[in-house]
């Protein structure tokens, strides 16, 4: 079980005829209330005890759905509704549509909440597919009456669901974790898709085919604490991938927490906190790694460290700069240990590294030394076999300071220009 494993939670999938293909296209995940004894736990009741976190692309162009998530999460941090329900529907983005797009997805929430019977405020719509059409509401909310009944748990249901927000992905996406706390057992659920248009870089709640992530977890944890915990667990994750350096303007995670787990409230700085923390980043880097693995055309994957910057944040941009380098994406796919492409990608990126202080190591064989190859024969057997890994593990050091950073990213195929050279607006 994945989404609907923690305690809480019940999620529906269905075909409402958004996708051309006739394939599943609408999910729905639900955080349930109960009332009375059935949801009472260690500091009140699941009702009172649940909260959720979010955070969206930092795109100029967004769809609607990140317009009103956004709103929400605002009125959440200053203390309003947590989530009862997120409404993911694919095939249409609902982006590049206006305030007539706006009010389309307010019109399924609506309809949601009226079904939940909760505020339209408590439903969080969530949307992927092509950009600039109008979401086919009268299809969306003919769909959420029977979309509700169907609410269940199960690793059916978990598989129905991922497999209803996919676009141009190949396999669904799911994982779960599980931590002890007191001597209770706490779990994590997910889903994600995402497969092209994918180079996630998320915003905080401070100053395309489409990267999306629903995680649900039965801990009981304070809302500020949870969207803390899920910008740090994304900063290690979803901002450390790249398919084709293009993020979309619909990039979306969403954490849910029930509180049904019987331990008490986590706050900022408990101890609690770094074991939810960890559980959160191991739970998105999994997911990250499995979009990227499924990355259009992907046949290979590979992953650049960069040690010795002057900064972390100097560190992210060279690293990020050799991944999403054309001609070393080709080289990987050519399985070319091509260390003049990767040390001049990361020389690209605007930030000044002496050559006499750097080297560059693929699988361990050293290929770059102090501005010059250190002479091992592309036909070397040990460079070969790590050419021939997956991921190709490229570790670029460029001085000696405490920066360090790494992304994971993919070759580039012949089969990725035909994707997206065929796909359609």
């Amino acid at each position: 079980m994945a989404i609907t494993r923690p305690i809480g939670f019940r999620a529906a999938a269905t075909t409402a005829g958004i996708k051309p293909s006739g394939k599943s296209d609408l999910a729905l995940i639900v955080c349930d209330l109960p009332g009375g004894a059935a949801g009472a736990s260690p500091g009140g009741s699941i009702s009172t005890r649940h909260a959720s976190a979010a955070v969206f692309t930092r795109n100029a162009v967004v769809g609607a759905p990140v317009e009103i998530g956004r709103e929400w999460r605002a009125r959440a941090m200053r203390g309003g509704p947590a989530l009862r329900g997120i409404l993911v529907n694919a095939g249409c983005s609902n982006a590049a549509t206006g305030e007539p797009g706006i009010q389309d997805a307010r019109s399924t929430m609506r309809c949601v909440a009226e079904h939940l019977r909760c505020q339209e405020g408590e439903v969080l719509p969530s949307s992927t597919g092509v950009i600039g059409h109008r979401l086919p509401v009268d299809k969306i909310t003919s769909a959420v009456p029977g979309l509700v009944r169907a609410l269940a748990r199960g690793e059916e249901v978990d598989e129905a669901a991922a497999r209803a927000i996919m676009t141009t992905d190949l396999v669904p996406k799911s994982a779960h974790r599980e931590v002890e706390m007191h001597g209770h057992v706490v779990h994590l659920g997910a889903i994600a898709k995402g497969s092209g248009m994918i180079a996630p870089r998320l915003d905080s709640a401070g100053p395309q085919a489409t990267m999306l992530a629903f995680i649900t977890t039965d801990a009981a944890i304070a809302t500020s604490a949870l969207q803390h915990a899920l910008e740090d667990a994304c900063r290690e994750s979803f901002d450390r991938v790249s398919v084709d350096a293009h993020p979309s303007c619909s990039d979306t995670v969403v954490v849910m927490a029930s509180g049904g787990a019987p331990v008490r409230t986590i706050h900022d700085g408990d101890p609690e906190f770094f074991v939810l923390r960890a559980a959160l980043t191991s739970i998105c880097q999994e997911l990250a790694t499995k979009v990227v693995r499924d990355g259009e055309g992907v046949t290979r994957t590979f992953r650049v460290e960069v040690r010795g910057a002057a900064d972390h944040a100097s560190a992210e941009r060279m690293a990020r700069a050799v991944v999403d380098s054309p001609l070393v994406k080709c080289a990987i796919h050519g399985k070319d240990p091509n260390w003049g492409r990767i040390v001049t990608a990361a020389g690209n990126a605007g930030i000044r590294f002496d050559t006499a202080e750097a080297s560059l190591t693929i699988g361990g064989v050293e290929v770059y030394r102090a501005g010059v190859p250190t002479g091992v024969a592309k036909t070397d057997p040990k460079l070969k076999a790590a050419m021939s890994a997956d991921p190709v593990h490229c570790v670029l050091q460029v001085g000696f300071g405490q920066g360090r950073a790494w992304m994971l990213g993919c070759d580039l195929s012949a089969e990725y220009v035909k994707i997206n050279a065929e796909y359609t607006t």
